[in-house]
């Protein structure tokens, strides 16, 4: 696959100057930047915070003054048609920073002279912009990248997104029963992923809690197998487990529940579960500590563990009981 070389446009009158670090950290992760311009009224006290960031960051500032309510929209759509039409920068991919659903039209267009388009927003973006992208990420997911402190705390940040109700296992085996395995059912994981995009431009292992997608795969030991080449960096295949006997469940009660997650407590110790992990009619219900549930362990809790996250038991199949 040819690398991406992007360029970075940023709607600043829509997106919060904060997440430029993160931002440029995750296009670096996907390809080379070749530029970055940042969009709005410059003049105008709200976009002060991008002022401060001009010294650290090698992005250029556009102003386009407010005459209309989508001034600064215009100019980057503009900007983007230009870039392609001249072809003076080895620019092959696009990186639109918005959560302005208006911005659907260019992204498509930009696909149709072959051009890569990842998009950037927050959660709650409208669907007609990221199934518009070919790859489309949450800012929320991208707050807390690259600390220590968030991994080993990872199970303490559950993050929503809009495939928040799909039990993320499901997504998994309707990508792998939509790709060409080999004869022995062995796909490879990049495929996966490409399997997984193709269906939902939103996707992120870290809307689930988890790092990656290989993170996903081994969480589920009774659904997938994972192997490598064993070299370094090693190649990673996977296939689905054929379905055999019932799995064994368990029961607890519940220790406690946020908005998304919560911690099941249970003989062996506490699981860790997602409101994905319960069934649809039951997830918006208000569980209360010591409600009795019933549910299928996919990780035992390891008392040794450093981090609350090792510590911590996986459950799945969450079901509330009377």
């Amino acid at each position: 696959m040819a690398e991406h070389h992007f360029a970075v446009l940023v709607d600043g009158e829509n997106i919060s100057p904060r997440f430029l670090g993160p931002i440029l950290a995750e296009i670096n992760r996907s390809g080379e930047i070749i530029l970055t311009r940042v969009y709005g009224d410059w003049t105008q006290p709200h976009m002060s915070g991008w002022k401060e960031l001009l010294q650290s960051y090698p992005v250029r500032p556009i102003q386009q003054f407010r005459y209309g309510e989508n001034a600064s929209d215009g100019a980057l759509i503009m900007d983007a048609i230009e870039i392609v039409s001249t072809n003076r920068n080895p620019v092959n991919a696009f990186c639109i920073v918005s959560s302005d659903s208006d911005f659907y039209s260019l992204a498509l267009r930009l696909r149709e002279h072959g051009m890569y388009v990842t998009g950037i927003g927050r959660q709650g973006t409208k669907s007609i912009l990221v199934r518009s992208c070919n790859r489309f990420i949450y800012l929320e997911n991208l707050g807390f990248s690259g600390s220590s402190s968030a991994s080993s705390n990872a199970q303490e940040e559950e993050q929503t997104s809009s495939l928040g109700k799909v039990p993320v296992e499901d997504i998994v085996r309707k990508a792998y029963e939509a790709s060409e395995e080999d004869s022995d059912g062995w796909l490879l994981l990049a495929h996966l992923g490409q399997a997984i995009r193709r269906e939902h431009s939103d996707f992120d292992p870290r809307s689930y809690n988890y790092t990656n997608l290989l993170d996903i795969l081994r969480s589920y030991p009774d659904l997938f197998e994972v192997r490598s080449n064993g070299k370094t960096p090693p190649v990673y295949w996977m296939r689905l487990i054929p379905e055999q006997e019932t799995p064994v469940k368990l029961t607890g009660v519940i220790k406690r529940f946020m908005s998304n997650y919560g911690f099941i407590r249970a003989e062996k110790g506490d699981y860790f579960f997602t409101k994905a992990n319960l069934p649809a009619e039951q997830r918006n219900m208000h569980l209360k500590s010591g409600t009795k549930v019933e549910f299928v362990e996919i990780k035992a809790p390891d008392p040794k563990g450093e981090t609350s996250a090792e510590k911590n038991g996986r459950a799945r199949s969450v079901t509330v009981l009377g």
